[in-house]
């Protein structure tokens, strides 16, 4: 999984070149500083920490319709892979690894100065834990329900908000990031984030920075970075790379 990791991230980094995109574990996009009128957004993004967790995911979203500046259907994929510590029951850690995909469907609602979107559909999940004890399941794979949420809007000329979330039924997998922030000298927004994510296996808290939105041509790039506790080994420092472009 690790190999797995790296080259995602490799791959990514190939795709962008010198420039960059915008997004987050189980999907947070920004909408873009100029709205495009874009038919389908691509979303990566890639989180490090120092207490050994580390993730990349993607999310492709096209409006079957119009475009996505349009109220309308929407369609999504996503995809998944990472790694992490937990604990087992014996108060031991093992290392979990993780790879989900997903496809679903939803409705954006399109406003002069926000966007809502919900989204429905199946998810494979496939989650191992390192054999250090039997009370965990070692390898599973599981289909199940995904639900998604996404908000984003500009209250004024030089502020944002951003809330997105997800749950699904397998492993009992959740997603929660919420970020505001205000127009920086450097472009996009900078302000405070906080997320919330975890499943039937991990558990983690982030609060921090972003600065986000910054345009580069078609292609976006935001960057935060702050301090994370999880339930196995508490707390620590994270750093997320998020990437977006469209066509």
């Amino acid at each position: 999984m690790h190999r797995s990791f790296t080259c995602f991230a490799a791959a990514m980094a190939a795709c962008v070149g010198p420039a960059a995109r915008a997004a987050d574990w189980y999907t947070g996009a920004v909408t873009p500083a100029e709205r495009d009128a874009w038919i389908v957004s691509v979303d990566t993004s890639a989180t490090l920490s120092s207490q050994g967790s580390q993730f990349a995911g993607a999310t492709v979203t096209a409006a079957p319709q119009d475009n996505l500046l349009a109220s309308g259907p929407r369609v999504r994929l996503d995809g998944l892979v990472g790694s992490y510590r937990t604990e087992s029951g014996s108060g031991r850690h093992a290392l979990g690894e993780q790879a989900e995909i997903a496809a679903l469907a939803g409705y954006a609602w399109v406003m002069p100065d926000a966007v809502l979107s919900g989204f429905v559909g199946l998810n494979v999940r496939r989650n191992e834990l390192s054999r250090f004890d039997s009370s965990l399941p070692s390898d599973s794979v599981k289909v199940g329900l995904k639900t998604a949420l996404d908000y984003y809007g500009r209250p004024t000329a030089f502020t944002m908000i951003h809330a997105t979330g997800s749950y699904s039924t397998t492993f009992n997998a959740y997603f929660g990031r919420v970020r505001a922030g205000v127009a920086s000298l450097a472009g996009g927004y900078l302000g405070p984030e906080f997320a919330l994510l975890g499943d039937d296996y991990y558990r983690q808290w982030r609060a921090g920075l972003h600065l986000s939105g910054m345009q580069f041509g078609a292609v976006q790039l935001g960057i935060a970075a702050g301090y994370l506790h999880d339930h196995a080994r508490k707390g620590g420092v994270y750093t997320t790379l998020d990437l977006r472009t469209g066509f």
